[in-house]
């Protein structure tokens, strides 16, 4: 099982886009998915349709109530099941208030190893207890970023949160960076992934998410893209992201080169 956090303290950057989109796309390709929305907005759980204020949550089992089992909504997408995210997570924090807490997440997902392939962490906004938690139990973060400068400060920051947890818990944390809301035409665009590949050379993901009406239209009928307009840019994104992380868990022998179009707009804007 690997368990992936999408994060990132700065909104409006496609995070839970991310989660969503992965998270469906995983399903597609016949992985056993759980998705958490840890961010009391819900609005993960949202895009698959469901209240998260009417149902338990993860503060629910970090208060005792209940167990992890029992918060799960099971079958709300293809493959994909969910833990509701609402307003009761804010309190969570209170629960989670003392440093030996940091790795409980981590301790209640554990027994979830043989029921899924992939778990996907819609991270809060905030970089508190939550998102420490989420963070301290995932194999990997995935850092999705909007064309500006305050994303960029955001991946700094994040980055070097991620650094300090991993000087605590003694392993890599590895993250990759998405750019999302990209739209090549613009010189904005151009200026800000050259930018992002040259501040992070060797984290940057070989895919990017094309900026497309299509994202905000699926959300208005709590579908994912690719259950929305499977031939549009986004989902085709949204696909190849899901795929290359069903290559990463592969041994090494058996992952084939990536060679899909993103790479060669990479390339293209770096000589631009």
């Amino acid at each position: 099982m690997k368990i992936i956090s999408i994060a990132n303290q700065k909104g409006g950057c496609g995070k839970t886009t991310t989660a969503i989109n992965l998270a469906a796309c995983l399903g597609h390709l016949s992985q056993r998915v759980l998705l958490i929305d840890m961010d009391a907005q819900g609005h993960a759980s949202l895009g698959f349709g469901k209240c998260g204020d009417e149902l338990p949550t993860l503060y629910n089992v970090f208060s005792g109530q209940r167990s992890i089992r029992d918060v799960i909504q099971h079958d709300v997408y293809k493959n994909v099941d969910l833990i509701p995210g609402s307003m009761a997570l804010v309190a969570a924090e209170h629960h989670l208030s003392d440093w030996s807490q940091e790795e409980e997440l981590a301790h209640l997902l554990h027994p979830l190893d043989v029921s899924y392939d992939f778990i996907i962490i819609d991270c809060p906004p905030a970089l508190g207890r939550l998102s420490v938690n989420a963070l301290l139990a995932s194999n990997e973060v995935i850092i999705p970023i909007e064309m500006s400068l305050f994303s960029l400060d955001g991946i700094e920051r994040i980055s070097e949160t991620i650094e300090h947890l991993q000087a605590r818990r003694g392993e890599l944390l590895p993250f990759k960076v998405l750019p999302t809301m990209v739209d090549n035409r613009t010189r904005i665009s151009r200026t800000f992934l050259r930018k992002i590949w040259e501040r992070f050379p060797d984290n940057v993901l070989p895919i990017m998410i094309h900026h497309t009406v299509r994202l905000k239209e699926s959300v208005c009928y709590s579908l994912p893209v690719w259950a929305y307009d499977s031939k549009s840019n986004a989902a085709l994104d949204y696909m190849r992201l899901a795929e290359e992380c069903v290559k990463a868990t592969l041994p090494l022998s058996l992952r084939e080169p990536l060679t899909n179009y993103n790479v060669i707009e990479h390339t293209a804007v770096m000589s631009a």
